[in-house]
């Protein structure tokens, strides 16, 4: 009985990624596995605008001198880039890989988000 109580044992702690969205940082330890996942990452931006034109009517005529709004849509998307990572990759590994695809930290903590709702990061996750 006294071998078992002064027995030392090493317990696995409960793996976990730390967010901070307010400033795009990523906590993570080195043991936070991810089940096989891909990720498209694409960008699409939209500007809405209106440009104000001014009408006038032909000289003599009863006609009065308006501004009329035009309304402006313009919208763009880049070519998306996709990421694939193997099963028993670390959040370590799609980081690195997020970053060599271009993806800003606020993208990295989406992504990672969007791992974790679909059940492929095998830790928690906290938002502070």
């Amino acid at each position: 009985m006294a071998l078992v109580e002064n027995a030392t044992m090493e317990v696995d702690s409960r793996a976990k990624v730390v967010l901070n969205e307010k400033t795009g940082t990523v906590v993570f330890g080195k043991e936070v596995k991810i089940s096989q996942v891909s990720v498209v990452h694409g960008s699409l931006s939209l500007q809405v605008g209106t440009i104000y034109s001014v009408s006038q009517p032909e000289p003599f005529s009863a006609g009065r001198t308006t501004v009329v709004p035009e309304r402006t849509v313009n919208a763009q998307e880049e070519k998306a880039k996709a990421v694939t990572l193997k099963e028993g990759a670390t959040v370590e590994d799609i980081v690195r890989a997020l970053n060599s695809i271009g993806a800003t930290p606020r993208d990295v903590i989406a992504i990672l988000q969007a791992i974790k709702a679909e059940g492929a990061l095998q830790a928690d996750i906290e938002v502070i």
